[in-house]
């Protein structure tokens, strides 16, 4: 395996500053300052990090073995670095500086970085020091917002406050777009984004922010409008009804939200209408609720137009409910095993060469040791008698689905007589050992899903499945695997993947997916003090 030093020259100075050739001198203090490392993230063939304590973003350039590193200036305090979907360029949330002795205050910026070489960052002043960032499936929009914390860092702030960057624009007025949302007493806990979205025949795409016990529906297409609130709960009623999953009916302009402490799902329809003045909306919610059993834990839509169906699991209560999105009816069936995730499929069946619409239903807690198939052809009529039940023999702690290899990855509570792995095959309907040393916490795909890659909890080795053959193997490293990373936006459209191990100064190893041997990988180390003593001396 070879191993590039990319800043040897770095590591030379640093030796020369410590004990000079004749007299050992003063020591400088940028040395022994800590690094405060966010990332990395996986684009355009590389990884991109920041060093908060220089407010500084790097990209290591990994497409070939010299491990270039490229640099750029944020803004102080970056808190968030995301990858942007469809673009090589990475996203940063900085939260400036409140200002000190000799420091002047700094407002919080955005900043997408470009993992091109000559291409500038771009900035964007979004003002408050937001501490949470959500960026939409096509890259184009980026807003942040406040998510509770114990200590924000500042006397005062508003936490329903909020900043939409369009990061497809340049800077300017009007971009970013800031603004406070309606509140009903809480705050903003996440923030979800709709596909796109028919509205009046114009495809849309709303952000939905979660809060306790509402929600707010934010037009991206139109900043210009008013946002609008939606209550789950009536406002006598106390509880602290939390959004957790959002469902989109792109089709019919609907939401489907499932909430805790609350035993219904919210429908939410968006019903078209004429603007209420120039920041009006040309759509108003209407809410409805469905009684989704006890404890509703996954859902997962399917059918289309009239035929559209809502699919839900509880967990304390053994059973699926079938729901017609249109008229609100609901078809109870009964399971013989507890279930709390939904997965849907398409393919045959033992019993049915024809390839449609299936659903496995399984519970990922270590509290069931079955799994359920759901043929959802006429399901409401025949109920029962499309269920199918098939023993695993150990419980379930960690599910992984692998639907484009028609499998789902089991790990199961360990024992000494069984594979603490097990390979369901969604058409057959059967289960295969797998014996394993290492967990699939943490458990990634390469590039196009060929290899699962899983990195020990501790130990120098790297194990993998070849999802073709599933075929396991494993690579013997020089350091501990802390976790691995898959290297996504290849130039030469390679399979890799960097196994990142502890260190200080940043310490990674490449390896190639379609040859993963020992001998066709190599290492990069020292990367992260890249520019370190290029800041003023204190």
């Amino acid at each position: 395996m070879r191993t590039t030093r990319t800043i040897l020259r770095r590591l030379s100075l640093f030796t020369l500053i410590v004990c000079g050739a004749v007299a050992c001198r003063e020591r400088d203090r940028r040395i022994d300052e800590p690094l405060d490392v966010l990332g990395p993230v996986s684009i355009a063939g590389g990884l991109m990090y920041t060093e908060r304590s220089r407010s500084l973003a790097f990209f290591v350039d990994l497409s070939d073995d010299r491990g270039l590193v490229r640099t750029a200036a944020l803004g102080h305090d970056p808190v968030v670095l995301a990858a942007r979907p469809g673009q090589p360029e990475a996203v940063v949330l900085s939260r400036g500086e409140r200002g000190r002795t000799g420091v002047r205050p700094e407002a919080a910026t955005v900043t997408a970085v470009p993992a091109a070489p000559g291409v500038a960052a771009r900035t964007y002043t979004v003002g408050s020091p937001f501490n949470a960032m959500a960026l939409t499936d096509d890259g184009r929009f980026a807003l942040v917002y406040f998510r509770p914390e114990t200590a924000m860092g500042r006397l005062l702030f508003n936490p329903n406050e909020i900043a939409v960057v369009d990061l497809q624009a340049p800077a300017g007025p009007g971009n970013p777009v800031l603004r406070t949302v309606r509140s009903f007493g809480g705050i903003p806990n996440s923030v979800v984004f709709s596909p796109p979205i028919s509205i009046r025949g114009e495809r849309r795409t709303i952000a939905v922010v979660l809060s306790d016990a509402y929600v707010t529906l934010i037009d991206l297409n139109h900043l210009d409008r008013s946002e609008v609130s939606v209550r789950l709960t009536l406002p006598e009623d106390p509880r602290a009804i939390g959004p957790q999953q959002v469902l989109f009916d792109v089709d019919d302009p609907t939401l489907y939200i499932r909430a805790s402490a609350s035993n219904d799902v919210y429908v939410v329809r968006l019903n078209e209408t004429m603007p209420d003045g120039p920041t009006g909306n040309d759509f108003r919610p209407t809410i409805n609720q469905l009684g989704a059993g006890r404890e509703p834990a996954d859902m997962a839509l399917f059918g289309a137009g009239a035929a559209r169906r809502l699919l839900v699991v509880s967990r304390a209560s053994q059973e699926v409910r079938v729901v017609d999105a249109r008229s609100n009816a609901i078809a109870v069936v009964p399971l013989d095993a507890r279930a709390d995730r939904v997965l849907m499929f398409e393919g045959p069946a033992p019993h049915d060469t024809v390839v449609a619409r299936r659903a496995l239903l399984y519970s990922a807690d270590a509290s069931a040791s079955a799994v359920t198939f759901l043929d959802l052809g006429d399901v409401e009529q025949r109920r029962g008698q499309n269920v199918e039940t098939i023993q695993l023999g150990r419980a379930i702690r960690v599910a992984l689905p692998l639907p484009d290899r028609n499998a789902v990855m089991f790990e199961h509570v360990e024992t000494s007589s069984a594979g603490r792995l097990s390979l369901l095959d969604l058409h057959r309907r059967t289960a295969s050992p797998i014996f394993a040393e290492v967990s699939l916490q943490g458990a990634q795909f390469d590039g196009d899903r060929q290899l699962l890659w899983v990195a020990p909890q501790t130990g120098t080795r790297l194990g993998y499945i070849d999802l073709r053959s599933y075929h396991p193997g494993e690579v013997r490293l020089d350091a501990n695997v802390s976790s691995v990373v898959p290297i996504v936006g290849d130039p030469m459209g390679r399979n890799r993947v960097a196994a990142l191990h502890n260190s200080a100064g940043g310490h990674l190893t490449v390896i190639d997916g379609a040859d993963p041997l020992r001998d066709t990988a190599f290492a990069l180390r020292g990367f992260v003090l890249t520019g370190v003593l290029d800041r003023e001396a204190p």
